[in-house]
């Protein structure tokens, strides 16, 4: 193998470009990311965008190049992948959700069914959260980034913090389309029922919707699970529309941007990220849709509130429907990732964080509600099919008062 700097000073004309080591995946699937054509100068950081852009697919553990010189300042450029776990047999496994506790989930699960970069999957759990449910999607449905995703969910389980049971039914359809590289478009139509059942009285309230969802992102990112650079501008609408009653409509807007730099040179990366998040609600606020501040997603640091906390009122400034959070973090690569002789990938980052955020019942007490701030450090380890596993230990502060801290997991980056 010849690296890129050894001949970047010359002017070597691509005559061929091929691929390597994808035994399951059809070359189609990685030739249509790539950028660099044939019969044009080698041109190295386009080459290195384009192993960006075939990572981010997220079937392969490995993404490198080769030049191979053939004569007259001609040569053949090869990428060359190593195919990453794509499939999970039919399986049962525990799993663990902050909100319902644990469950025994059976699944199957193809994230690169037919070598086609779609992913089918089928679940079923009981436990802490019963549910079945089955998703297909494909990024290139009808063309270049056109996307479609498709998914029947039935879900029960009880809330975490009202002594109400609920019962969730949805069918949903999502259409997406790239404009370049940057703009990122989807609009999702579903039909969903939602029942929450009292579980003292045994009073059952139920809401049928149906619901759009258009979702805009500007997106610069080189790598979706570990950004060296760029920047992540989330704008996700949501309108749920009661199709009896449309006094219980509502619409919600969460508004999210993230910037992330490296600081450094060395293989090892700091990265410097940070990120804000709002989420508004207007229309129908009735108890069932109050939300919370504090959990592995907005302000870490916290115990996740319970029944027994919410109905102390001890913390009421965890509560409400507008919400305002931040965070910042610096994740050092302590590994690189690299694979492993069965073909996975590994690695281990470590990761300093700061979040602060607010929650209020409306917009105008949102300055008035005491700021919760979490603070701690926590470990990435890079896995196949979920990108990465997070895991975090934080202390959270309000009033001029620490609390004795709580650990938090999950599957990516918090963003």
């Amino acid at each position: 193998m010849f690296s890129a700097q050894i001949f970047s000073d010359y002017n070597l004309n691509i005559v061929s470009i091929d691929v390597e080591g994808n035994s399951k995946t059809f070359n189609y699937i990685i030739e249509r990311e790539i950028k660099h054509n044939i019969s044009m100068p080698l041109d190295s950081a386009m080459v290195r965008q384009d192993c960006d852009r075939i990572e981010n697919l997220g079937i392969f553990s490995q993404v490198t190049w080769k030049i191979i010189p053939l004569d007259q300042n001609n040569a053949r450029l090869v990428y060359i992948v190593i195919e990453s776990v794509q499939n999970i047999p039919p399986t049962i496994l525990p799993a663990y959700d902050e909100k319902t506790g644990w469950s025994i989930v059976g699944s199957l699960l193809k994230t690169n069914w037919r070598g086609r970069n779609q992913t089918l999957s089928f679940n079923i759990s009981a436990g802490g959260k019963d549910t079945y449910g089955f998703i297909f999607y494909d990024p290139w449905r009808f063309g270049n980034h056109v996307s479609m995703r498709f998914q029947i969910d039935k879900s029960i389980y009880d809330h975490n913090f009202l002594d109400y049971n609920i019962e969730t039914n949805v069918f949903r359809i999502d259409f997406g389309r790239w404009f370049g590289e940057k703009i990122k478009s989807l609009i999702g139509f579903s039909m969903e029922s939602k029942s929450f059942e009292d579980n003292i009285y045994k009073i059952k309230n139920k809401y049928n919707y149906f619901s759009i969802k258009p979702v805009v992102k500007y997106d610069t990112r080189n790598i979706y699970w570990n950004p060296l650079k760029g920047i992540y501008w989330l704008n996700d609408y949501e309108l749920n529309k009661h199709i009896l009653n449309d006094s219980l409509t509502n619409f919600s807007w969460k508004q999210s941007i993230s910037v992330y730099k490296k600081l450094n040179s060395s293989e090892k990366d700091l990265i410097f990220a940070i990120n804000g998040t709002c989420k508004f609600l207007w229309g129908i606020k009735e108890k069932f849709w109050l939300n919370y501040m504090g959990d592995s997603y907005t302000v870490r640091g916290w115990k996740l509130p319970n029944h027994n906390l919410f109905k102390s009122k001890s913390q009421d400034y965890r509560y409400g429907y507008q919400l305002v959070y931040g965070s910042l973090e610096l994740r050092k690569v302590l590994i690189p990732k690299f694979v492993t002789e069965y073909e996975t990938e590994f690695g281990l980052l470590g990761v300093f964080f700061i979040d602060l955020g607010v929650i209020s019942d409306n917009f105008i007490d949102l300055n008035k509600k005491s700021k919760m701030i979490g603070s701690g450090f926590g470990i990435r380890i890079p896995f196949p099919l979920i990108q990465l596993i997070r895991v975090d230990y934080g202390w959270g502060y309000v009033n001029k008062r620490w609390n004795s801290g709580s650990l938090h997991w999950g599957i990516s980056h918090k963003f």
